[in-house]
This record gives C-alpha cells, sequence and structure tokens, in this order.
C-alpha cells in the first residue's frame, strides 16, 4: 500500500515511465510493490535505476549489454559522487532479474565448473546409467560423495585414478565413527548402503 501511494504521486517514476525503457520500469514498479517495499525504499530502488539508466545513456552503452560486470563499473562511478546505500546492490539485483524475465538482457552466466564439480558431475551420471541406481538412492548417496571427494581428491582429476579401493574403505571406517547429532553428517544407514557405496565408487574411480 505505501509503495503504491509514493507511485501514484512519484515525479520520478513518472519521469522514469516517460522514458524510452517506461515498460520495463512499469515492470520494475510491479515488482516493487509485490515486494511491499515502503515509500523510502521504493524512491531509493527507483532512484538507484534511474542512475543507472542515465549512465548507459550518457557513456553510450545499449540497455541489451547489462550484466554484472556493468553493474559493478556503475556503483564504483556511483561511489565517486555518493555512498552507496545497504540496499543499493538489492535494487540492481532486482532490476537485473526484471530484464532478464523480460528477456531484455543474456541469462547471467553460469561459474566455470571446477574439477570437483565435473568429477561430481560424471559420477551422478556413472550411478543412473552404469549402476542403475533410482533417483532416491542416488540423492542419499552424492552427499557423501561430494565429502569424499573434497576431502580424497583435493588436486580433483589429477588424484582420481591414485585412490585405491583400501583408501576407499579406510575413509568409510573413518567416517562411520565420527557421526553425531551434531557434526552435520549422516552416513549411509546400513551396511548395505556401504557395500552400495563402494561398489559404485572403486569401479569408476579406477581403484583396484
Amino acid at each position: 500500500m505505501e509503495c503504491e501511494e509514493y507511485l501514484s504521486s512519484s515525479r520520478l517514476f513518472r519521469r522514469l515511465r516517460s522514458g524510452p525503457h517506461g515498460r520495463l520500469v512499469e515492470c520494475y514498479a510491479a515488482r516493487l510493490v509485490r515486494d511491499n517495499l515502503v515509500r523510502q525504499g521504493t524512491w531509493r530502488c527507483l532512484n538507484v535505476v534511474g542512475g543507472l539508466l542515465c549512465w548507459i545513456a550518457k557513456h553510450r552503452r545499449m540497455l541489451a549489454d547489462l550484466d554484472e560486470r556493468m553493474v559493478e563499473q556503475y556503483l564504483r562511478h556511483r561511489a565517486t559522487k555518493q555512498s552507496i546505500q545497504p540496499g543499493d546492490r538489492a535494487a540492481l539485483k532486482r532490476w537485473l532479474s526484471l530484464l532478464r524475465e523480460e528477456g531484455a538482457i543474456a541469462p547471467a552466466e553460469l561459474p566455470p565448473l571446477t574439477s570437483h564439480d565435473r568429477i561430481f558431475s560424471e559420477f551422478d551420471a556413472y550411478l543412473r546409467t552404469e549402476r542403475g541406481l533410482a533417483p532416491k538412492s542416488i540423492v542419499r548417496h552424492l552427499p557423501i560423495i561430494r565429502r569424499f571427494l573434497h576431502e580424497v581428491c583435493p588436486a580433483g582429476d589429477d588424484d582420481l585414478g591414485k585412490i585405491s579401493q583400501q583408501e576407499v574403505i579406510r575413509y568409510i571406517e573413518r567416517h562411520a565413527r565420527d557421526w553425531s547429532a551434531e557434526s552435520g553428517w549422516r552416513p549411509p544407514g546400513t551396511t548395505s548402503d556401504w557395500r552400495i557405496w563402494l561398489a559404485s565408487l572403486t569401479p569408476w574411480c579406477g581403484a583396484g
């Protein structure tokens, strides 16, 4: 309610709405209403987005090129003229999210996969295709595999082929004893679970 009351009389909102990106500004304002922002928060969001749009036009850039890197450039520029408020980044993050939903800018870039991410993804595929485990079984086992990979394969792919079956067994025995309610880690609940885990991991990683 407070947000809607502010928008109904805001000269800043009218100015931005009458600009070249008026439809997107209206969608952004609707998002602010839905998020139930207060009057000051609504003004701040429109102010920082309006400043960004002016900065883009002044530097002859295109809105379609906007991404997180360009937002950081704008914030560094803005910081030379006024202090960056805690809500400014959130306002611009909300703006980027809206633009992506509307197809006005490119999707966010995914962070590059680490070597552990690649191993984890490959093992997930192995459990599905080679071992034929049901999705529920995979979900139960994958957190344990992730911990195993980080502990036993610190170098990622380079360490994977060096794992022996005895090393896998020692890892299982070591962590089968260290579970507690406070630890936040729970091993598979039965001996059968452990056998499935070991049988799945050993041939996949080349342990012998």
